[in-house]
């Protein structure tokens, strides 16, 4: 099971998730368990009264194998209990699409009188969906925090939970499993006509057939696309992403290729270095030729008349101003008086008579 999670900002409304979940056009069915489109906005309403950044949490989540209506809505009860919110105020819409069916579960950040919780939630889901597979049998779907998950797993007692995770994170390749796009960038490519998985094969097809940088950019150039350097140079450096020639956001080239970024910068610098390097310089080639002289050739030359020794500057001196020594001798005055001892007069005696 595949489950993934995005946050829908206060300010970005809820027309747009409730276009997508509750009338998705390329679904063959849809199905609201639970909530609905006036839940969503009220939810909004109160997020903005509150002053939250983020109004809405949408968690997507897609079985491998075949669950029934009932399974999915007790996997959505479980998430909002793992992050503290209430299953009464859940919005939950099964989509059917090409015979399988997948989950939308849309939970308000503001839950009457907190916050719903977000500490961890990447891993935390994955958890949830890799217990959700061993409860139903299904098979497991390596993930990028197993290891972690086991160890957590562990601490909670569950030890055979925790066993099959960490014999499944020791066969897992050693790139961890990773998305090439998020499910924003899928909505923003299906509203545009585009096919984002379609697209992602055709980049990893052209670059397991080019043999370096500069043929993948013919090959790019022949499907209307284009590689060029990000726009996050300062974070992210030799970053590049592949977009279409209308500059829709296809995806990074490293995400899309599977390539390490060390071994991208090393073909960057290959392409950029010049194609024939400079010749080396011959050590006997730079030699000073030497002419052998005679000792009368020396002798005139040692006595022939040299110039006069250049004559060297001597350094700028720095004129300071005059000194007013009027001003001089009342500083001096001054400090005598300072270490002078200051000497009091007795005070007058006054003659008290008593009558």
């Amino acid at each position: 099971m595949i489950v993934k999670e995005s946050r829908i900002k206060t300010r970005s409304g809820a027309d747009a998730l409730s276009r997508h979940v509750l009338h998705g056009a390329k679904n063959e069915a849809i199905r609201i368990l639970a909530g609905s489109d006036w839940l969503m906005r009220d939810a909004m309403r109160e997020a903005r009264r509150e002053g939250l950044t983020y109004g809405l949490r949408h968690i997507a989540f897609n079985p491998d194998e075949t669950m029934t209506d009932d399974q999915l809505a007790n996997f959505a009860r479980r998430i909002c209990r793992e992050f503290h919110g209430n299953p009464e105020h859940m919005t939950l819409v099964i989509h059917q699409k090409d015979g399988s069916t997948h989950g939308h579960l849309i939970l308000p950040e503001w839950q009457r009188n907190h916050i719903l919780d977000s500490r961890f939630s990447w891993i935390r889901l994955e958890k949830l969906a890799r217990l959700e597979e061993i409860r139903l049998g299904h098979a497991l779907v390596a993930g990028r925090h197993d290891r972690s998950i086991a160890k957590a797993l562990r601490q909670d007692g569950k030890v055979h939970e925790a066993e099959l995770l960490a014999a499944l994170a020791s066969v897992q390749p050693a790139d961890k499993p990773r998305a090439a796009y998020t499910s924003q960038a899928h909505r923003t490519a299906e509203r545009q006509g585009l096919d984002l998985p379609e697209l992602k094969q055709l980049v990893a097809s052209l670059w397991s057939h080019s043999d370096e940088l500069k043929s993948f950019r013919a090959a790019l150039a022949e499907h209307n696309l284009t590689m060029r350097e990000g726009d996050r140079k300062e974070t992210r450096p030799g970053a590049h992403i592949i977009e279409t020639s209308d500059g829709t956001l296809i995806g990074s080239f490293t995400r899309l290729t599977k390539v390490r970024m060390a071994e991208f910068r090393k073909l960057l610098a290959e392409e950029h270095s010049p194609e024939h390097e400079k010749p080396e310089l011959d050590i006997r080639s730079t030699r000073v030729p030497v002419c052998m002289t005679s000792e009368n050739d020396l002798t005139g030359i040692l006595s022939a008349p040299t110039s006069p020794p250049a004559r060297k500057r001597e350094p700028k001196r720095i004129s300071l101003p005059r000194r007013n020594k009027a001003i001089d001798a009342l500083r001096r005055r001054q400090m005598e008086e300072v270490d002078r001892p200051a000497v009091m007069p007795p005070p007058p005696r006054r003659n008290h008579c008593i009558r």
